[in-house]
């Protein structure tokens, strides 16, 4: 089943789940061949695998569901892919000039948006260069905007398998960084969706030794 295919089955299943409410469900066209060929000219050796594949068929994602409560629920908003890879798009959302000046290779500058799920959090590629070619493919990072930058040790194929999974519940990735030492809202919503879909098993998505934390000073 194609990208495409599996995001229209999750907007069809959230639709049809007693006690959800989708507020908001829109797939991007296909991106043109012409602009995926100059996004992954400027990502080089960072552009992971799998991104081509999505970007063909899916140009963009922005969904969000409630379930029984505001706090409560699930979102997904992949930009297109054009605006993941504008470093100059980002300056005072990721980074700030005052940063730049101080430090080239902070890295604010080095991380690019995949999924701005909520306005304060953000599933990222990183680390990519800001000066000079990349060597590797950059990996998913969990990004807590000024605060946290951590890796989850996923690909990119492998964070769409796994969000997918999680039907895109808020903040399901910290999972993808450790287990939780104690038990907020995020994971009491966490809990709630997956009671409602058995296959998002949020037991099975931790790692057993918690992901270190990137400094970012």
């Amino acid at each position: 089943m194609t990208w495409r295919r599996r995001f229209e089955a999750l907007i069809d299943e959230l639709s049809h789940t007693p006690g959800i409410v989708v507020r908001e469900a829109t797939l991007g066209p296909p991106t043109a061949p012409d602009v995926l060929a100059r996004a992954q000219a400027v990502a080089g050796a960072a552009w992971p695998a799998g991104m081509t594949e999505f970007y063909a068929e899916i140009g963009s994602v922005d969904l969000e569901y409630g379930v029984h409560g505001a706090t409560n629920g699930g979102a997904i908003h992949i930009p297109r892919v054009t605006d993941v890879w504008d470093h100059a798009a980002h300056e005072d959302e990721l980074w700030f000039d005052w940063l730049v000046e101080e430090n080239p290779d902070h890295p604010f500058t080095r991380i690019r948006p995949i999924d701005r799920f909520v306005a304060e959090a953000y599933a990222v590629l990183y680390p990519v260069p800001s000066d000079g070619p990349a060597t590797a493919p950059a990996t998913v990072h969990y990004h807590y905007c000024g605060e946290e930058l951590i890796p989850t040790g996923l690909s990119y194929t492998a964070w769409l398998e796994l969000l997918l999974r999680a039907r895109g519940a808020l903040y399901w990735l910290k999972l993808a960084v450790g287990k939780p030492t104690h038990t907020s809202w995020v994971e009491e919503n966490i809990a709630l969706i997956a009671a409602r879909f058995p296959s998002f098993d949020p037991a099975s998505m931790s790692p057993q030794v918690r992901k270190q934390e990137i400094r970012l000073d």
